[in-house]
């Protein structure tokens, strides 16, 4: 069974590579393909991705550019992987076994945090996620087989809360399962802005915007940092080109 690696990316030289070797691993071609969707980098992550792994362009955005990489995949599982996200050993396994159950909808991982500098995040590294959609976003890397992500139709294309949405969508169709071992995200946002008021603050997005009528494009003009605001596209909302914590 293929499983299609999905990785969306926006100046992310100094992480590509190593994500896309973590995805890689030791499968062979017919078991795992690499999609790597550059949005236009200006930073030369695309000369950054491993031989043999494919690079396509797209418009900007996350959710565009994940559209545009299950558009052009193979595989009859379809995984999204932030580029600053390392997927781990054995992950292909866990994946297709979660996928086995009828009643599963799709996934997602445990997660990690790194480099894990603190208390705050000593303790979100072990964290037990029980699936609820509200907590399932990117940085976990969703999965689901590509019937269910045609029948979803895929990401809606948000400038934010894209696997949010995503994640309330594949609820209302069945359970998300969430697996181990532990994706490894980064703490560089956590870091840059405070782990616990940043923590905080995408608790209180969330609720914004699910339960409070706030917009995608009213959440994604407060939620930017210093590395956003370089990114930010022509009509002042700040697409994100790297995993951001929710």
């Amino acid at each position: 069974m293929l499983v299609s690696v999905i990785i969306p990316a926006l100046n992310e030289s100094e992480n590509i590579a190593r994500c896309v070797e973590c995805a890689r691993r030791d499968y062979a071609s017919s078991e795992v393909e690499i999609i790597v969707v550059d949005g236009g980098s200006t930073d030369g992550t695309p000369e950054m991705v491993p031989h043999g792994v494919r690079v396509t362009r797209s418009s900007r955005g996350r959710a565009v550019q994940q559209n545009h990489g299950a558009g052009v995949s193979h595989g009859e599982i379809l995984l999204f992987c932030h580029a600053d996200t390392q997927l781990p050993a054995g992950w292909r396994d866990a994946v297709i076994e979660a996928l086995r159950r009828d009643e599963v909808s799709g996934g997602a991982f445990q997660r990690r945090y790194e480099p894990a500098w603190g208390l705050v995040l000593f303790l979100l590294n072990r964290v037990h996620n029980f699936g609820h959609w509200f907590f399932v976003h990117g940085d976990r890397c969703q999965f689901m087989t590509r019937a269910m992500f045609d029948e979803v139709g895929g990401f809606q294309e948000l400038p934010l809360m894209e696997d949010l949405e995503m994640s309330r969508t594949l609820a209302k169709k069945g359970k998300i399962r969430m697996v181990g071992p532990r994706v490894v995200s980064s703490s560089r946002r956590l870091m840059e802005n405070g782990v616990l008021r940043q923590g905080l603050l995408s608790i209180w997005y969330c609720f914004r915007y699910i339960y409070l009528g706030a917009t995608a494009e009213d959440i994604a003009r407060l939620y930017r940092s210093s590395r956003e605001r370089e990114n930010e596209g022509p009509d002042g909302i700040r697409y994100r080109g790297r995993a951001g914590t929710r």
